[in-house]
């Protein structure tokens, strides 16, 4: 049989990257596969709290855990998984027309950004509506809405304001949830206008967004709208596995990161692991974690 490893990580942001490290290291046979190398990692604007690495975008980060992944010469391919199986002993892992074997697995799928049920909103969707935004070059000097409270949303707005015109940061409760240090910086901007206890309601234009509307009635003129309202984990590919899940999707793992799947391990923001607590830093912690577990589960058979 081709291509049998002892390990498959399927994800390559940090949780995937780390474990592939800490896998290489413990002498795994191991492959990393995944559709984005360095995942949503690689939209954010600025990563100021992982330790000995700051100011970076996150893109020049994720560049820094690919240089590591080159140094160790771990297999890695950039390709969609589009289904995982149990066959016989193995995991069998398709992708296009390929076919991969492991002994085990470590499940760094991650999340993708939440979708909001908005009138006309997925008629504009990159027309102007967008829920990732790597460049904002297309936003100099324009109007632009941001939706969210936590860092995501917050950090985006800040990031646009350096660029546009007006920058509105629409949230529906009284108080921004984000880390004070995005606050802050956020306060700092004079062409952001925070916009307290109100939702979108509407997406309005032609060929392309031109105003939303709030739940209270204003219309406001905006030449983009980004979406900023949290994210969900990607599991609909584990389902037919039978992996168990919470009540919001996200895979439920032990301490060895191990889920209730005999040789499937998880990590990174689609757990439960960390206490909810979903950073680069704690993706890697669990990452390191789960190759320990998978080492560990190798050697018992």
């Amino acid at each position: 049989m081709e291509d049998v490893y002892d390990l498959v990580i399927i994800g390559a942001g940090p949780a995937g990257i780390t474990a592939g490290i800490y896998a290489k290291n413990f002498g795994l046979n191991c492959l990393i596969i995944g559709e984005e190398i360095g995942g949503m990692l690689n939209s954010a604007y600025k990563v100021d709290n992982y330790p000995g690495l700051f100011g970076l975008t996150g893109r020049e980060l994720a560049e820094k855990f690919m240089a590591h992944q080159k140094y160790l010469q771990i297999p890695l391919q950039e390709e969609l998984v589009d289904k995982i199986e149990k066959e016989n002993q193995l995991f069998k892992i398709s992708a296009g027309t390929k076919q991969i074997f492991a002994k085990c697995l470590i499940l760094a799928l991650g999340t993708h950004p939440q979708k909001l049920e908005i009138k006309n909103i997925d008629k504009f969707e990159n027309k102007g509506v967008y829920y990732r935004l790597g460049s904002n070059a297309s936003f100099k000097n324009k109007t632009i809405a941001v939706i969210g409270g936590a860092n995501a949303a917050v950090m985006k707005a800040v990031q646009f304001s350096e660029i546009a015109k007006k920058v509105y940061l629409i949230y529906r409760k009284d108080k921004l949830r984000a880390d004070k240090h995005w606050i802050d910086k956020l306060m700092q901007k004079k062409n952001i206008e925070v916009i307290y206890n109100a939702q979108l309601s509407e997406a309005r234009g032609h060929k392309k967004l031109e105003s939303i509307v709030l739940d209270n009635g204003k219309e406001l003129k905006v030449d983009g709208l980004f979406i900023g309202a949290g994210n969900v984990p990607n599991v609909s590919l584990i389902q037919t596995l039978g992996i168990k899940t919470n009540e919001w999707g996200y895979v439920e793992v032990d301490k060895a990161q191990a889920t209730n799947i005999d040789g499937v391990f998880a990590a990174g923001d689609i757990t439960t692991g960390s206490n909810g607590f979903r950073q680069i830093i704690t993706a890697c912690s669990e990452g390191a974690i789960a190759a320990l577990g998978a080492f560990n589960y190798l050697n018992k058979k």
